[in-house]
């Protein structure tokens, strides 16, 4: 689950894991996400630019968030915190019905 997380991770900011000069010496993707989600709860600083401004064009940035937080909990510290992948896909499934009823 951790590297199904990670995958997450590096879509949405299009950022290697550990390879990118905005991380603090030490940290890599999961730790530069998380800490950037605690101090702001919300996902303008870690998307990409160019994600972000298709995301202002759409009504798409509430399900980034959601799979932003999904990928944080795929990547917990502890591993008994993360889902199993039974319960990531019931969860995109019911995420992806409810977004085809509001359209």
């Amino acid at each position: 689950m951790y590297s199904y997380g990670v995958l997450l991770l590096e879509l949405i900011s299009r950022k290697k894991v550990l390879d990118d000069p905005s991380f603090v010496e030490g940290t890599d993707l999961v730790g530069w996400v998380t800490s950037m989600w605690e101090q702001t709860k919300g996902i303008d600083g870690i998307v990409d630019s160019g994600l972000a401004k298709e995301l202002l064009a759409s009504n798409l940035k509430e399900q980034v968030e959601q799979v932003l937080l999904m990928a944080l909990r795929c990547t917990h510290k502890h591993p008994s915190e993360r889902p199993t992948m039974r319960e990531v896909v019931k969860d995109l499934i019911v995420r992806c019905k409810m977004a085809l009823n509001e359209d």
